[in-house]
């Protein structure tokens, strides 16, 4: 008797321990299906998001327009109240920061990183994208349980992503980038992920930035898929 309790003991363990990790591939899989599932992803080519733009620490807010092409275009317009546009690109080749202050042409390691942030439905490329990706542990992102996973690219620093361990949603990443001020850390959180009409792809409508400016809120009411973009729409303007 003693010795079958043993061996349930043991076995329970095993099975308690075995849910306090998970392989890379796996959480990679469970993150494409909670994200629509690859077929669905795939079917998509383009996408264009717009919404509301925040930035309470300096009493700023305005309107975003994301414009987002297969493979690895993309655009973004921000136009802030009082102050004019904002315009950040990459054409696949080449990246670019625009706005009333001046323009920035991204090289090194910005444009490594533009490149990465460019790409459509990057959780179908993650291991070309971080040859490097390590299951750190539990931890919490927000009040949610999450799998906290460095990525590290093959050029370029870490960047710490925090998976839903329930849903399997990023919820959040971190890392330090290069932007037209110097290096800097920036967080991203993502939440009301919901799906995009007329697929069965789901993305995430609300998004928080923590830079040393402060916090960027981004809301978007309307995220269209395969619209018709032209590959001139993400010409440095």
């Amino acid at each position: 008797m003693i010795r079958l309790l043993s061996i349930l003991a043991a076995a329970f363990g095993l099975c308690a321990a075995a849910q306090d990790t998970i392989a890379v591939d796996e959480l990679l899989e469970k993150h494409i299906a909670a994200s629509g599932g690859r077929e669905a992803l795939e079917k998509v080519k383009s996408m264009v998001m717009t919404g509301s733009f925040e930035l309470p620490a300096m009493g700023a807010s305005g309107t975003i327009t994301v414009y987002a092409k297969a493979p690895d275009k993309r655009l973004a317009v921000i136009n802030i109240d009082g102050f004019g546009e904002i315009f950040q690109g990459f054409d696949g080749e080449r990246g670019f920061s625009v706005s009333p202050m001046g323009s920035v042409d991204a090289s090194g390691q910005m444009l490594e990183d533009m490149k990465r942030d460019s790409v459509l439905h990057p959780e179908l490329h993650f291991k070309q994208l971080y040859p490097k990706m390590e299951v750190k542990g539990k931890g919490k992102a927000g009040d949610r349980d999450a799998w906290i996973v460095e990525m590290t690219p093959e050029k370029g620093k870490p960047v710490t992503a925090w998976f839903d361990a329930e849903t399997f949603f990023m919820l959040k990443s971190s890392a330090v980038r290069v932007t037209d001020q110097g290096e800097a850390e920036i967080t991203t959180e993502l939440s009301d992920f919901r799906e995009v009409p007329g697929t069965a792809v789901k993305a995430p409508h609300l998004m928080k930035q923590v830079l040393p400016v402060g916090e960027i809120i981004m809301r978007f009411s309307e995220i269209k898929a395969n619209v018709d973009i032209d590959d001139a729409k993400f010409a440095k303007p």
